[in-house]
């Protein structure tokens, strides 16, 4: 049997594939930073953002997923991905730098500030690290928002100043914490 096609070759049944996978570096280096700023704001923004930690939990899996519903072929393959590097990309670079930025947003972007002052009921210290515990229970729920780091004040202080404002995405932040000694 004679192949069928133009020329003494065997012919091809399969059309050209439009997107090709490509070897490069920036997918990588994006995923490498995605860790690294997702450890930077977990210990900084994410402290001071009152908000459920299942609700952003929430967020966070949204955007790392978000990418893998678009689908690979329009997306993936046209940035020259294989499959699962796809899919580690959205996982490790798209989901932690987006809920990043989104907190770090909203955490600069607050709107005025409100002073409260509160009595500490008691204070305990863990690993250099004070949290204290409001007699009026304020910030109860979030027990990261009431801590502060030993070495960030010259006294422990019986009560604390307490400046709080609206995000720019409407979040609750601390924006600072600040114990003092009453003259009571």
């Amino acid at each position: 049997m004679v192949p069928a096609g133009r020329g003494a070759g065997p012919a091809h049944q399969h059309r050209a594939v439009k997107g090709r996978v490509r070897d490069q570096q920036w997918p990588g280096t994006l995923m490498g930073l995605g860790i690294f700023v997702a450890l930077g704001t977990l210990f900084t923004v994410v402290p001071w953002t009152l908000m459920d930690p299942d609700v952003l939990f929430r967020v966070f899996l949204g955007f790392c997923f978000g990418g893998n519903i678009i689908g690979y072929a329009r997306s993936g393959l046209r940035l020259g991905m294989e499959r699962l590097e796809w899919f580690l990309f959205n996982l490790l670079a798209v989901g932690p730098i987006f809920t990043s930025l989104l907190l770090w947003t909203n955490y600069l972007g607050h709107g005025p500030v409100q002073v409260t002052d509160h009595d500490v009921r008691k204070v305990e210290q863990v690993n250099g690290l004070l949290f204290y515990e409001f007699r009026d229970d304020f910030l109860a729920a979030y027990p990261f928002a009431r801590a502060s780091h030993r070495d960030s004040y010259a006294i422990v202080g019986d009560r604390v100043h307490v400046s709080l404002a609206d995000g720019l995405f409407g979040i609750p932040v601390v924006v600072r914490k600040e114990p003092f000694v009453s003259g009571s």
